[in-house]
């Protein structure tokens, strides 16, 4: 729920005003997104009980906002997006199988392809999409990171 919040707040942020095409970025909203940043990352990592929580949190909002800067300079929206995912990516419990970062980061960059195709073709769609998909697909990497090791293993 804070991921949302925190990402939409980023968002709106960004949108164009109604009155033309001038575009004003709203800088309280960014205070208060990147406020909420850290809030996500601690309750993912706290949560799922990663055992070296406070390093990894660390290193989530510091990714968070190198990665939203430089992919922001592209879209904001992307980069928010991007960071959000890889701060989760790192954040959350590892998973006891060789390879689940990198996994996880793919699984990211795939949720990132298909939310800009998104943001292309259907705008709200990819608004959407680029807040749930970067955390769903680290969860389908880890599945399939798990999967992968125990048929292998047979």
């Amino acid at each position: 729920m804070v991921l949302l919040f925190s990402y939409v707040l980023y968002a709106a942020a960004f949108a164009p005003s109604e009155d033309g095409p001038d575009f004003d970025i709203d800088v309280g909203m960014v205070v208060i997104a990147l406020a909420l940043a850290p809030l996500v990352f601690i309750a993912v990592a706290f949560i799922s009980r990663n055992p070296q929580a406070p390093r990894r949190v660390l290193h989530s909002v510091g990714l968070l906002l190198g990665i939203g800067l430089i992919l922001g300079l592209i879209s904001p929206i992307i980069g928010a997006a991007a960071g959000f995912g890889v701060g989760i990516a790192l954040s959350l419990h590892p998973v006891p199988v060789e390879g689940w970062l990198k996994w996880r980061l793919i699984g990211v960059a795939l949720a990132l392809v298909y939310m800009f195709a998104l943001l292309v073709f259907l705008p709200a769609a990819g608004l959407i999409a680029g807040a749930v998909a970067p955390g769903f697909m680290v969860g389908f990497a880890d599945e399939y990171t798990v999967w992968r090791e125990s048929s292998t293993a047979r």
